[in-house]
């Protein structure tokens, strides 16, 4: 997903055993991006060519998602950044 510019970039992972997996990724600036939830909440009713501009960007990565058959499950609006 990062070589088309829809996920920061992975760095690497640690696994051990009995804890969570640790991901160091792409960090991103917060006064740059913010998340989908935090748009929504600021901006109660976005224009529609926005509105349609972030609902066509979703289908797109939901779409490669599938492609690859990778699990979307727990995308929600606190964690898609925008």
């Amino acid at each position: 997903m990062t070589d088309n510019g829809l996920a920061p970039k992975l760095y690497g992972y640690a696994e051990v055993e009995g804890i969570p997996t640790a991901y160091v990724m792409e960090y991103l600036a917060l006064s740059i991006w913010q998340t989908l939830y935090q748009l929504s909440k600021h901006n109660k009713k976005l224009n529609k060519p926005t509105a349609n501009q972030l609902r066509g960007a979703l289908q797109e990565i939901i779409a490669a998602l599938d492609e690859k058959k990778y699990v979307h499950s727990d995308l929600r609006s606190n964690n898609i950044m925008i």
